[in-house]
């Protein structure tokens, strides 16, 4: 068993995590949601993921970064 980020689609942010093994027979995000593996590197809740970004940022609108805070939660 693993710790997964359930994110949602649209917006990308992170608004829980689950321990899972992976099985989408015994259980699959909700609608609008995916999962991903939480490698301890700086994402959790409240946070938005982007998968083309590098380590952890501190502002909602820089993008550059993996994660950052979202705009609904700012002061992360």
């Amino acid at each position: 068993m693993a710790q997964y980020h359930i994110i949602n689609t649209s917006s990308n942010e992170v608004i829980d995590s689950v321990i899972w093994d992976g099985d989408t027979n015994v259980w699959q995000p909700p609608t609008g949601h995916f999962t991903l593996l939480d490698t301890n590197d700086g994402g959790g809740v409240g946070m938005v993921y982007n998968s083309g970004g590098v380590g952890v940022g501190t502002t909602v609108g820089d993008t550059t970064y993996k994660w950052r805070p979202s705009p609904n939660n700012p002061n992360l």
